[in-house]
Protein backbone atom coordinates (compact mmCIF):
# COMPACT_ATOMS: atom_id res chain seq x y z
CA UNK A 1 0.00 0.00 0.00
CA UNK A 2 1.44 3.40 -0.92
CA UNK A 3 1.90 5.80 1.97
CA UNK A 4 1.41 9.32 0.66
CA UNK A 5 3.25 12.23 2.27
CA UNK A 6 2.71 15.93 1.56
CA UNK A 7 5.65 18.07 2.70
CA UNK A 8 5.52 21.88 2.66
CA UNK A 9 8.64 24.02 3.15
CA UNK A 10 8.87 27.26 5.06
CA UNK A 11 9.46 30.51 3.23
CA UNK A 12 7.15 33.18 4.62
CA UNK A 13 4.73 34.71 2.14
CA UNK A 14 6.47 32.81 -0.68
CA UNK A 15 4.39 29.81 0.46
CA UNK A 16 1.96 31.31 -2.04
CA UNK A 17 3.89 29.18 -4.56
CA UNK A 18 2.70 26.03 -2.79
CA UNK A 19 -0.95 27.01 -3.12
CA UNK A 20 -0.45 27.67 -6.85
CA UNK A 21 1.36 24.35 -7.38
CA UNK A 22 -1.32 22.37 -5.53
CA UNK A 23 -4.05 24.09 -7.57
CA UNK A 24 -2.21 23.25 -10.81
CA UNK A 25 -1.94 19.60 -9.74
CA UNK A 26 -5.35 19.01 -8.17
CA UNK A 27 -7.59 21.78 -9.44
CA UNK A 28 -9.32 24.34 -7.25
CA UNK A 29 -10.53 21.80 -4.68
CA UNK A 30 -11.17 22.29 -0.98
CA UNK A 31 -8.57 21.59 1.65
CA UNK A 32 -10.24 18.55 3.19
CA UNK A 33 -10.67 16.92 -0.22
CA UNK A 34 -6.96 17.38 -0.84
CA UNK A 35 -5.86 16.15 2.60
CA UNK A 36 -7.98 13.01 2.17
CA UNK A 37 -5.58 12.04 -0.63
CA UNK A 38 -2.62 11.88 1.80
CA UNK A 39 -1.65 9.79 4.80
CA UNK A 40 0.61 12.47 6.26
CA UNK A 41 1.03 16.21 5.88
CA UNK A 42 4.09 17.85 7.41
CA UNK A 43 4.90 21.54 7.21
CA UNK A 44 7.16 24.27 8.50
CA UNK A 45 6.70 28.02 8.86
CA UNK A 46 4.96 29.50 5.80
CA UNK A 47 4.07 25.97 4.72
CA UNK A 48 2.31 25.45 8.04
CA UNK A 49 0.01 28.38 7.20
CA UNK A 50 -0.88 26.66 3.92
CA UNK A 51 -1.56 23.46 5.89
CA UNK A 52 -3.76 25.40 8.33
CA UNK A 53 -5.76 26.82 5.42
CA UNK A 54 -6.23 23.28 4.10
CA UNK A 55 -7.49 22.23 7.55
CA UNK A 56 -9.85 25.23 7.34
CA UNK A 57 -11.34 23.56 4.23
CA UNK A 58 -10.56 26.58 2.07
CA UNK A 59 -10.28 26.19 -1.68
CA UNK A 60 -6.79 26.46 -3.11
CA UNK A 61 -7.67 29.77 -4.78
CA UNK A 62 -8.84 31.10 -1.40
CA UNK A 63 -5.51 30.02 0.10
CA UNK A 64 -3.68 31.93 -2.63
CA UNK A 65 -5.73 35.00 -1.78
CA UNK A 66 -4.57 34.85 1.86
CA UNK A 67 -1.01 35.45 0.65
CA UNK A 68 -1.91 37.83 -2.17
CA UNK A 69 -4.20 40.05 -0.08
CA UNK A 70 -2.15 42.89 1.40
CA UNK A 71 -4.45 43.34 4.38
CA UNK A 72 -4.18 39.65 5.35
CA UNK A 73 -0.39 39.71 4.94
CA UNK A 74 -0.03 42.79 7.11
CA UNK A 75 -2.12 41.24 9.88
CA UNK A 76 0.30 38.30 10.05
CA UNK A 77 3.51 40.15 9.18
CA UNK A 78 2.89 43.24 11.31
CA UNK A 79 5.88 45.54 10.93
CA UNK A 80 7.58 47.07 13.96
CA UNK A 81 7.57 50.84 13.90
CA UNK A 82 10.85 52.74 14.20
CA UNK A 83 10.40 53.31 17.94
CA UNK A 84 9.67 49.61 18.57
CA UNK A 85 12.84 48.66 16.72
CA UNK A 86 14.91 51.03 18.85
CA UNK A 87 13.59 49.72 22.15
CA UNK A 88 13.61 46.05 21.09
CA UNK A 89 14.19 44.08 24.28
CA UNK A 90 15.91 47.13 25.80
CA UNK A 91 18.93 46.05 23.76
CA UNK A 92 21.85 48.43 24.21
CA UNK A 93 22.86 47.70 20.62
CA UNK A 94 19.40 48.43 19.22
CA UNK A 95 20.34 51.85 17.86
CA UNK A 96 23.44 50.41 16.18
CA UNK A 97 21.41 47.58 14.68
CA UNK A 98 18.86 50.05 13.41
CA UNK A 99 21.54 52.09 11.70
CA UNK A 100 23.06 48.95 10.17
CA UNK A 101 19.69 47.81 8.86
CA UNK A 102 19.71 44.46 10.68
CA UNK A 103 17.45 43.08 13.37
CA UNK A 104 13.76 42.14 13.64
CA UNK A 105 11.13 43.66 11.37
CA UNK A 106 7.88 42.13 12.64
CA UNK A 107 5.90 41.94 15.88
CA UNK A 108 5.59 38.39 17.24
CA UNK A 109 2.59 38.95 19.54
CA UNK A 110 0.58 40.62 16.80
CA UNK A 111 1.34 37.69 14.49
CA UNK A 112 -0.67 35.26 16.62
CA UNK A 113 -3.58 37.71 16.76
CA UNK A 114 -3.39 38.15 12.99
CA UNK A 115 -3.18 34.41 12.28
CA UNK A 116 -6.23 33.67 14.42
CA UNK A 117 -8.27 36.50 12.86
CA UNK A 118 -7.37 35.68 9.24
CA UNK A 119 -8.13 31.97 9.66
CA UNK A 120 -11.26 32.55 11.76
CA UNK A 121 -12.68 34.91 9.13
CA UNK A 122 -12.20 32.23 6.46
CA UNK A 123 -13.37 29.22 8.50
CA UNK A 124 -15.87 27.26 6.36
CA UNK A 125 -16.87 25.00 9.26
CA UNK A 126 -17.98 27.77 11.63
CA UNK A 127 -20.61 28.38 13.07
CA UNK A 128 -21.68 24.73 12.56
CA UNK A 129 -18.95 23.87 15.08
CA UNK A 130 -18.60 25.33 18.56
CA UNK A 131 -15.04 26.53 17.93
CA UNK A 132 -12.95 27.68 15.01
CA UNK A 133 -10.58 25.25 13.32
CA UNK A 134 -7.66 27.51 14.23
CA UNK A 135 -8.49 26.99 17.93
CA UNK A 136 -8.77 23.20 17.58
CA UNK A 137 -6.01 20.97 19.04
CA UNK A 138 -4.07 19.05 16.38
CA UNK A 139 -5.22 15.65 17.67
CA UNK A 140 -8.85 16.52 16.86
CA UNK A 141 -8.19 17.61 13.27
CA UNK A 142 -7.95 14.26 11.38
CA UNK A 143 -11.50 13.30 12.43
CA UNK A 144 -12.72 16.79 11.55
CA UNK A 145 -11.10 16.50 8.10
CA UNK A 146 -12.72 13.09 7.55
CA UNK A 147 -9.44 11.17 7.38
CA UNK A 148 -8.89 9.73 10.86
CA UNK A 149 -5.63 7.98 9.94
CA UNK A 150 -4.11 11.24 8.65
CA UNK A 151 -1.01 12.34 10.52
CA UNK A 152 -0.36 16.07 10.77
CA UNK A 153 3.04 17.41 11.82
CA UNK A 154 4.25 20.97 12.24
CA UNK A 155 7.87 21.80 13.09
CA UNK A 156 9.16 24.27 15.70
CA UNK A 157 12.36 24.99 17.61
CA UNK A 158 12.21 25.07 21.42
CA UNK A 159 13.80 28.39 22.39
CA UNK A 160 15.00 27.41 25.87
CA UNK A 161 15.80 23.73 25.28
CA UNK A 162 17.48 24.59 21.97
CA UNK A 163 16.17 21.60 20.08
CA UNK A 164 13.56 20.68 17.50
CA UNK A 165 9.94 20.18 18.51
CA UNK A 166 7.33 18.35 16.45
CA UNK A 167 3.69 19.22 16.99
CA UNK A 168 1.71 16.09 16.09
CA UNK A 169 -1.87 15.02 15.64
CA UNK A 170 -0.92 11.40 16.46
CA UNK A 171 -1.14 11.06 20.25
CA UNK A 172 0.46 7.59 20.13
CA UNK A 173 3.34 8.29 17.73
CA UNK A 174 6.20 5.86 18.29
CA UNK A 175 8.64 8.60 17.31
CA UNK A 176 7.72 10.19 20.64
CA UNK A 177 7.97 6.85 22.47
CA UNK A 178 10.09 8.07 25.39
CA UNK A 179 7.77 10.90 26.38
CA UNK A 180 4.94 10.10 28.76
CA UNK A 181 2.99 13.15 27.63
CA UNK A 182 1.25 14.44 24.55
CA UNK A 183 1.38 18.15 23.77
CA UNK A 184 -1.95 18.97 22.14
CA UNK A 185 -1.22 22.32 20.60
CA UNK A 186 -4.13 24.28 19.07
CA UNK A 187 -3.61 24.68 15.33
CA UNK A 188 -3.12 28.46 15.56
CA UNK A 189 -0.47 28.10 18.26
CA UNK A 190 1.38 25.45 16.22
CA UNK A 191 1.54 27.76 13.19
CA UNK A 192 2.60 30.65 15.41
CA UNK A 193 5.47 28.60 16.87
CA UNK A 194 6.59 27.27 13.49
CA UNK A 195 6.49 30.56 11.57
CA UNK A 196 8.73 32.64 13.81
CA UNK A 197 12.05 33.25 12.09
CA UNK A 198 14.31 35.02 14.63
CA UNK A 199 16.95 37.76 14.61
CA UNK A 200 16.17 39.41 11.29
CA UNK A 201 12.41 38.81 11.14
CA UNK A 202 10.42 38.54 14.40
CA UNK A 203 11.22 40.35 17.62
CA UNK A 204 10.67 37.58 20.20
CA UNK A 205 10.11 33.84 20.57
CA UNK A 206 6.52 32.77 19.92
CA UNK A 207 4.72 32.03 23.19
CA UNK A 208 2.18 29.20 22.98
CA UNK A 209 0.02 27.20 25.41
CA UNK A 210 -0.38 23.46 24.70
CA UNK A 211 -2.84 21.09 26.32
CA UNK A 212 -0.80 18.48 28.22
CA UNK A 213 -2.25 14.97 28.12
CA UNK A 214 -0.73 12.26 30.37
CA UNK A 215 0.05 9.40 30.86
CA UNK A 216 0.54 7.32 27.73
CA UNK A 217 -1.06 5.25 26.34
CA UNK A 218 -4.41 5.80 28.08
CA UNK A 219 -4.12 9.49 29.01
CA UNK A 220 -6.30 9.05 32.09
CA UNK A 221 -4.63 11.85 34.06
CA UNK A 222 -6.21 15.34 34.15
CA UNK A 223 -5.38 17.58 31.20
CA UNK A 224 -3.56 20.81 32.01
CA UNK A 225 -1.92 23.65 30.07
CA UNK A 226 1.52 25.18 30.28
CA UNK A 227 3.58 27.62 28.22
CA UNK A 228 6.35 27.16 25.68
CA UNK A 229 8.51 29.54 23.65
CA UNK A 230 9.55 28.77 20.09
CA UNK A 231 11.55 29.92 17.13
CA UNK A 232 10.88 28.94 13.54
CA UNK A 233 11.30 25.24 12.75
CA UNK A 234 13.94 26.23 10.19
CA UNK A 235 16.36 26.91 13.06
CA UNK A 236 16.30 23.18 13.80
CA UNK A 237 17.36 22.41 10.22
CA UNK A 238 13.89 21.44 9.00
CA UNK A 239 12.87 24.33 6.78
CA UNK A 240 12.36 21.54 4.27
CA UNK A 241 10.64 19.03 6.59
CA UNK A 242 10.49 16.07 4.19
CA UNK A 243 13.16 14.04 6.02
CA UNK A 244 11.31 14.39 9.32
CA UNK A 245 8.16 13.16 7.58
CA UNK A 246 9.91 10.07 6.24
CA UNK A 247 11.37 9.23 9.67
CA UNK A 248 7.96 9.72 11.30
CA UNK A 249 6.38 7.33 8.81
CA UNK A 250 9.05 4.63 9.13
CA UNK A 251 9.11 4.81 12.93
CA UNK A 252 5.36 4.20 12.93
CA UNK A 253 5.62 1.05 10.84
CA UNK A 254 5.52 2.23 7.23
CA UNK A 255 7.70 0.29 4.80
CA UNK A 256 10.17 2.82 3.34
CA UNK A 257 9.48 1.50 -0.16
CA UNK A 258 5.81 2.42 0.24
CA UNK A 259 6.53 6.13 0.78
CA UNK A 260 5.20 8.33 -2.02
CA UNK A 261 6.23 11.93 -1.43
CA UNK A 262 5.15 15.28 -2.81
CA UNK A 263 7.57 17.88 -1.42
CA UNK A 264 6.92 21.51 -2.36
CA UNK A 265 9.35 24.34 -1.70
CA UNK A 266 8.92 28.09 -1.84
CA UNK A 267 11.34 28.85 -4.65
CA UNK A 268 14.87 30.12 -4.52
CA UNK A 269 15.86 33.72 -5.03
CA UNK A 270 19.58 33.16 -5.23
CA UNK A 271 21.76 35.24 -7.47
CA UNK A 272 24.14 33.71 -9.97
CA UNK A 273 27.32 32.85 -8.06
CA UNK A 274 30.61 33.45 -9.89
CA UNK A 275 32.88 33.67 -6.83
CA UNK A 276 34.44 30.28 -7.59
CA UNK A 277 35.88 31.61 -10.85
CA UNK A 278 36.67 35.12 -9.58
CA UNK A 279 40.37 34.26 -9.20
CA UNK A 280 40.55 31.88 -12.15
CA UNK A 281 43.40 32.27 -14.62
CA UNK A 282 41.20 31.00 -17.43
CA UNK A 283 40.67 33.93 -19.85
CA UNK A 284 37.06 32.89 -20.45
CA UNK A 285 36.35 32.90 -16.71
CA UNK A 286 38.06 36.26 -16.28
CA UNK A 287 35.98 37.75 -19.08
CA UNK A 288 32.75 36.41 -17.55
CA UNK A 289 33.56 37.86 -14.12
CA UNK A 290 34.56 41.23 -15.57
CA UNK A 291 31.38 41.44 -17.64
CA UNK A 292 29.21 40.87 -14.56
CA UNK A 293 30.95 43.00 -11.93
CA UNK A 294 28.15 45.57 -11.92
CA UNK A 295 25.31 43.11 -12.46
CA UNK A 296 23.04 43.17 -9.38
CA UNK A 297 21.88 39.62 -10.09
CA UNK A 298 25.40 38.18 -10.05
CA UNK A 299 27.85 37.74 -7.15
CA UNK A 300 31.49 38.26 -8.09
CA UNK A 301 32.83 39.95 -4.94
CA UNK A 302 34.67 37.47 -2.68
CA UNK A 303 35.12 39.81 0.28
CA UNK A 304 33.37 39.11 3.61
CA UNK A 305 31.83 41.97 5.61
CA UNK A 306 30.72 41.54 9.24
CA UNK A 307 27.41 43.35 8.77
CA UNK A 308 26.53 41.21 5.75
CA UNK A 309 27.67 38.04 7.51
CA UNK A 310 25.24 38.62 10.40
CA UNK A 311 22.36 38.97 7.95
CA UNK A 312 23.52 35.95 5.95
CA UNK A 313 23.68 33.83 9.11
CA UNK A 314 20.19 34.93 10.16
CA UNK A 315 18.67 34.10 6.78
CA UNK A 316 20.63 30.93 5.94
CA UNK A 317 18.31 28.81 8.11
CA UNK A 318 15.49 29.59 5.68
CA UNK A 319 17.24 27.94 2.76
CA UNK A 320 18.00 24.33 1.94
CA UNK A 321 21.08 24.31 -0.30
CA UNK A 322 21.62 22.01 -2.09
CA UNK A 323 18.27 20.53 -1.15
CA UNK A 324 20.01 18.10 1.19
CA UNK A 325 16.85 17.12 3.08
CA UNK A 326 15.24 15.83 -0.10
CA UNK A 327 18.33 13.84 -1.07
CA UNK A 328 18.70 12.27 2.39
CA UNK A 329 15.00 11.40 2.48
CA UNK A 330 15.33 9.81 -0.95
CA UNK A 331 18.40 7.84 0.17
CA UNK A 332 16.51 6.54 3.21
CA UNK A 333 13.71 5.06 1.13
CA UNK A 334 15.94 4.00 -1.78
CA UNK A 335 19.47 3.39 -0.38
CA UNK A 336 20.76 2.00 -3.67
CA UNK A 337 19.71 5.21 -5.45
CA UNK A 338 18.13 3.06 -8.14
CA UNK A 339 15.83 5.90 -9.22
CA UNK A 340 12.80 3.83 -8.26
CA UNK A 341 11.59 5.80 -5.23
CA UNK A 342 8.40 7.84 -5.55
CA UNK A 343 9.67 11.28 -4.58
CA UNK A 344 8.55 14.44 -6.36
CA UNK A 345 10.31 17.65 -5.36
CA UNK A 346 8.95 20.93 -6.73
CA UNK A 347 10.89 24.08 -5.89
Amino acid sequence: MPYRILSLDGGGSWALIQAHVLRDLYGDIRGHALLKQFDMAIANSGGSLVLACLCNDMTLSEISNVFEDENSRKQVFCELNFFEKLIYKQDRFALLRGLLGIGPKYNTKKKLTGLVKVLSDKDHLFPQRQKHVVDTPLNELPALIGNESLQLLIVGFDYFRQRVSFFRSNMQSKTDLFSNKYYGLPLGHAIHASSNAPVNYFDAPAMVSPYIFQKKPTFTEPVYRNTGWYWDGAVSGFNNPVLAGVIEAITNGVNPKDCCILSIGTGTGNKVILTDIATSNDPADQAKVEANKNNELVVTDTSAVFKNDIKKMATSVLDDPPDSATFIAYAVIDPSLSNSANVVRIN
